[in-house]
């Protein structure tokens, strides 16, 4: 079992092609689905940023792209089985 954490979950929700992002992905790919998790821990940290970043949010375009990314965490996070 992989335990996935904050920081894990900040990596693969970004666009970064850097090497700890790759090899993050890679190793992921080769696991199944039960292979891996996250906690309830990572989850409220997760919506805390966001919703700091929501409330900072002052153009409109600005807030649709963070509730479009926050509905990707959600999803994600949600894939990942809770440990």
């Amino acid at each position: 079992m992989y335990i996935l954490d904050t920081d894990h979950i900040s990596v693969l929700e970004s666009v970064s092609t850097s090497p700890q992002a790759q090899r993050l992905r890679f190793r992921l790919a080769g696991l199944k689905p039960t292979e891996k998790a996250t906690t309830i821990i990572t989850f409220e940290e997760q919506m805390r940023g966001w919703m700091s970043f929501l409330a900072q949010a002052r153009v409109l375009a600005q807030q649709v792209e963070a509730y479009r990314r926050l509905k990707g965490v959600i999803r994600s996070l949600s894939q990942n089985h809770g440990a």
